[in-house]
Formats: structure tokens, C-alpha cells, sequence
């Protein structure tokens, strides 16, 4: 039986990528970027793609297995200036994926979308910060709970699914029926890609980037990136400390234009560069020109906001496992 999806806050297709190696299905896309959507429409012609999530009725979803979405993370990011969280302009677009889901859930199939998966950055898990700390997390669990999901959460590191890159993400699965047993059964494997349990032996992922960094990368390439604990600030007379490192920084928008943004630089035959494009489309496991077309300022903040397709492929191994092989849990 096919897999069934929606993705909504879909990018340039990073859950697709992952996702459709397993042979899953997609039968929406939501996306508002102008850019993006340009690019979704290019690599999945076949697929109907809405914009703005607030404009999207519950209805609009053909009763799909599984609803999965990365919220915009301005808001909710440790590195936002005014950290407003999910009552931000931005991250509280959370709250239009949880109206999309109450809407199908009350007027089209009770019992569909089986599946839900949420995907952000750490920062979720503090958001939004000082006295009120893990708030929003507890909101987006409360909100699964309200709409009738058992849900388990996981920091899942791309580094060790196919990147060369540290890039720790927030994966929330929740399970239709309010038993979160089958979501921990996705999500408790041995953190490095490999099943966990009684399903140990059934692989990991074995598909990502060709490598472009390491401390003995093609064509005499070594990344060294920029040090997360600098001596002191560039203010206070200090200095920046860059480390040849065995994986890069997390790749993010601010990395963009011009040189002294960027977290990272290639040593190579004697000279430093910074990362080329081509190069972040592979660390983040994309094909080579996935992005083409964009303006590269666009480019640099689509790739850097997408979910690592690696990760995406292993959580659509994971979730198949569960929900053909485990049926005992996997029953409403």
C-alpha cells in the first residue's frame, strides 16, 4: 500500500526528497516563497502546490497518512534578536497547521492523517526563553494532545545520517489515537541512524551528500569552521577562532552572502575560499542544481531553513517500519 503525504511549509522539497526514496506519495504541497515554489513546481510538476498556509482549508487535504511541516523558526531560534516564540508573526504559523489539521480532521476523515511530524530547530526546546522557558514545546504537545495524538519528541543529528554538517533538529511525531508508543517506536532507535530494538538489523540510511568536508576531503578540500567559543568578542578586541573540523557548523541563512557572514571556509591547494552553492546543496543532500534558477541570496536561505534530506529519508524509513511491520501499535 502506498504511503500517503502532505507537506506543508514544503521549501525547496527537503521532506519530498527524503520522503519519495521510500516510493511515498504526495498529494500537497504548501509553500508561500515565490522562490521555492519555483523550484517545487520544476521538481514535482505532477504535485498541486498551495500558497499561503493561512489560505488552506482542512478540506483541501485528500485524507493522507501522514501531515508533516517545519514551521518557520524566526521566532523560536535561540539567535532571534526579540524571541516572541509561537506568539511570534513567524513561528506562530504554527498555529495554522494545527487549525489545518482540526479542520480535516472534524470535517473530512476523523481517523486520517494517521501520522503528524513537526520538524525545528533546538531552540523549540527553550522557546521562548528566560522565566518562560520550553513553553512553546509544551504548547505544540498540547496541541497534538487537543487534536487526538500520542506524540514523542527527539533531537536527531544530521551529522550522523549523511551530512558532514552538526545539524540537531527537533523531530515531533505524534499517532492518531492518543497512544505515543507507536511515535517513540519511530524515534527510539540508537541516535545514529540504525534501527533500535526489535528492529535492529533493518538498516540505516545509507543515502545523503557526497562528502565535502572532513580532514581529508576530495581534491585536497578541508572546511574549517568558525569556532562556536571565540576568546573574546571582536568588540572587546578579540579574535574570530577557526578549527579544521571533522563536520562543518549547522548551515543556516546567516551564512549568505558575503564573506565575513560565512561560518565556514575551504582550505584548498594552498588558498581559503568559502563554500560554493553546489556545495551546500550537497551538504544538505540535495542534487546538484536543485536550486538553480534562484536568486542566490534565495539560494542560501532556502538551503539553510530545509530539513536535511537524509534526515528526512531516515524518518520515512523509520515511519514505514512502524506502520506496516508493527500493526499492533500501529492500530487506532
Amino acid at each position: 500500500m502506498t504511503f500517503t503525504y502532505v507537506s506543508t511549509f514544503s521549501g525547496i522539497g527537503g521532506f519530498e526528497t527524503g520522503f519519495n526514496q521510500m516510493g511515498w506519495t504526495n498529494q500537497l504541497m504548501v509553500e508561500i516563497d515565490p522562490h521555492c515554489q519555483r523550484v517545487l513546481a520544476a521538481h514535482f510538476p505532477d504535485v498541486p502546490l498551495e500558497g499561503d498556509i493561512r489560505d488552506v482549508a482542512g478540506t483541501t487535504l485528500n485524507r493522507p497518512d501522514l501531515v508533516c511541516g517545519g514551521f518557520p523558526c524566526q521566532d523560536t531560534s535561540v539567535a532571534a534578536p526579540d524571541r516572541a516564540g509561537l506568539a511570534g508573526s513567524r513561528s506562530g504559523l504554527f498555529w495554522e497547521f494545527h487549525r489545518l489539521l482540526d479542520e480535516h480532521l472534524r470535517l473530512v476523515d476523523a481517523a486520517r492523517p494517521r501520522w503528524v511530524v513537526i520538524e525545528n530547530p533546538e531552540g523549540l526546546l527553550t522557546s521562548p526563553g528566560r522565566e518562560r522557558a520550553g513553553w512553546d514545546m509544551a504548547a505544540v504537545a498540547r496541541g497534538l494532545e487537543d487534536l487526538g495524538y500520542g506524540w514523542a519528541y527527539r533531537v536527531v543529528d544530521g551529522g550522523r545520517l549523511g551530512t558532514t554538517q552538526r545539524r540537531r533538529r527537533v523531530i515531533v511525531v505524534g499517532h492518531r489515537g492518543g497512544d505515543p508508543r507507536p511515535a517513540w517506536e519511530v524515534l527510539g532507535d540508537d541516535g545514529a541512524g540504525a534501527q533500535a530494538g526489535r528492529a535492529r538489523g533493518i538498516g540505516r540510511t545509507t543515502t545523503g551528500p557526497r562528502p565535502v568536508a572532513g580532514d581529508h576531503g576530495p581534491d585536497g578540500v578541508m572546511v574549517w569552521r568558525k569556532s562556536a567559543r571565540a576568546r573574546a568578542s571582536l568588540a572587546a578586541g578579540g579574535y574570530e577562532t577557526w578549527v579544521p573540523a571533522e563536520h562543518g557548523n549547522t548551515l543556516t541563512g546567516f551564512d549568505g552572502g558575503g564573506p565575513m557572514r560565512q561560518t565556514h571556509l575551504i582550505a584548498q591547494q594552498g588558498r581559503l575560499r568559502t563554500l560554493t552553492l553546489t556545495e551546500w546543496e550537497r551538504m544538505q543532500g540535495f542534487p546538484d542544481g536543485w536550486t538553480a534558477g534562484m536568486p542566490d541570496s534565495a539560494r542560501y536561505q532556502a538551503l539553510g531553513n530545509a530539513i536535511h534530506t537524509g534526515t528526512a529519508a531516515w524518518l520515512a524509513r523509520r515511519l514505514d517500519y512502524v506502520h506496516h511491520q508493527v500493526p499492533q501499535l500501529s492500530l487506532v
